[in-house]
């Protein structure tokens, strides 16, 4: 593990040229990727890390963002790249940290890091004043909902030496084991814990929300994984509680969706609701339904990062994210339209995507958990393809604005990220026993 870390840790003085840090990473993803084909144990244990088939999951669609990140700063028009692009670097070593460690301590203590360097991105590069308030949501938040699993951590220290992944006892005070829970409900977000998911999406850069929607709220559910087999107890005696707040919450979100005007803030929130799922399919505490979170949880990190880099494009050129404004784009960009769709399609989750088979595994975990989730699953599963056709249909029919006669062509390598979104989401589908 310490020779993935120190390359990057060396990799460092390369974001002075934008082009070799690309081409670094683009090397350590695929080097990293083939060497560590296949394995469902621990192994490549040194000191303080490990790594396991869900980590390794998670790593892998770490540095897959943030090398496309890195190449959409090729064509922005954003100032000082290279501290940006810094920036960039640092979570990614962060996040590494974070899905690489084997101790609970550890892992909050990455946990939090991650936040300073996304907290400087969306104070440096936010677009409107307001990015100030989304800052301080984004870590209060954070840090109120943390602060009490610290502490629960230092107290489990004290009783064993250690908080470590492969400690074999069971929590018995419900109290302890809501504290530990909260904090990555927070960060999941779970319905009622969202408000600062929204804020900080709409404000921070496109780069900040291609991160934060591709692999920060993904450490809320990689948490709950680890800790599920500590508190199964709790989880056992009140996940009707935590599923039917999250169905419920799913579907009044959804309707949130549609009567959206701001691009990104529907998309945000598309989030909130696919991440409800991901919560209840956590809960039904299954074989099944662990993995179908799994899975929705990858998919929904290419997905999501990638509309909102379509939406960084078309911001780009009109400065605009409001759907009043932007449309007709189909006659302005026919090549970007496709793009749109297949999106749209997948956020959707519509077959051939990944999302398709994740929430088929929720389905049935939630149905064997309980026949009344159908109810809700119907509301949720129609509403999230009537939100996501709305993304695609009011932004690319209709009459043009006299806005869009200031549009230009994409580059070529704007194109190339939509594909690399894409690509894993649809060929993985081909090759579904990689989760089995």
């Amino acid at each position: 593990m310490l020779k993935f870390i120190f390359y990057l840790f060396f990799v460092i003085p390369l974001n002075l040229n934008l082009i070799y840090y690309i081409y670094s990473l683009f090397f350590f993803f695929f080097f990293f990727f083939l060497k560590n084909f296949f394995f469902f144990n621990f192994c490549f244990i040194s000191y303080i890390f490990g790594m396991d088939f869900i980590s390794f999951n998670f790593i892998c669609l770490s540095i897959w963002i943030c090398l496309l990140i890195s190449l959409s700063l090729l064509s922005s028009y954003l100032d000082f790249k290279l501290i940006y692009c810094f920036y960039i670097n640092m979570i990614l070593i962060f996040l590494f940290f974070v899905f690489s460690v084997m101790d609970f301590f550890y892992f909050y203590f990455f946990f939090e890091g991650s936040m300073i360097p996304v907290f400087l991105v969306l104070f440096g590069w936010g677009y409107q004043p307001e990015r100030l308030n989304a800052g301080f949501y984004l870590i209060f938040y954070t840090l109120f909902g943390s602060f009490p699993f610290l502490l629960t951590i230092f107290y489990m220290m004290s009783l064993n030496g250690s908080f470590s992944y492969f400690l074999d006892f069971k929590f018995d005070s419900n109290i302890l084991m809501f504290i530990l829970l909260f904090s990555f409900l927070i960060k999941f977000p779970m319905f009622g814990l969202h408000s600062w998911l929204p804020k900080a999406h709409v404000e921070a850069p496109v780069g900040g929300s291609m991160i934060l929607a591709g692999v920060l709220l993904k450490l809320g559910g990689y948490g709950i994984i680890r800790l599920l087999k500590f508190i199964y107890k709790f989880v056992f005696d009140f996940s009707f509680f935590f599923i039917g707040l999250s169905l419920w919450g799913c579907i009044i979100v959804s309707m949130i969706c549609m009567i959206q005007s701001d691009l990104k803030m529907l998309i945000a929130y598309s989030s909130v609701c696919h991440m409800s799922l991901a919560i209840v399919g956590l809960f039904t505490m299954s074989n099944t339904g662990v993995l179908g979170s799994l899975v929705l949880m990858i998919g929904h990190g290419f997905v999501s990062s990638g509309l909102f880099y379509l939406v960084g494009i078309v911001y780009s050129r009109f400065m605009s994210r409001s759907l009043f404004i932007l449309s007709g784009l189909i006659s302005i960009f026919p090549s970007l339209s496709f793009f749109w769709f297949m999106f749209c399609v997948m956020n959707m989750s519509c077959p051939p995507s990944i999302n398709l088979f994740s929430e088929i595994l929720i389905v049935i975990s939630c149905l064997s958990w309980s026949l009344y989730t159908l109810f809700y699953l119907f509301f949720i599963l129609f509403l999230s393809a009537c939100y996501s056709l709305t993304i695609f249909f009011l932004t690319q029919h209709g009459y043009s604005s006299s806005l869009m006669k200031f549009g230009c062509y994409c580059f070529l390598h704007e194109y190339l990220i939509l594909i690399l979104h894409g690509f894993p989401v649809f060929f993985m589908t081909f090759s579904l026993n990689f989760f089995f």
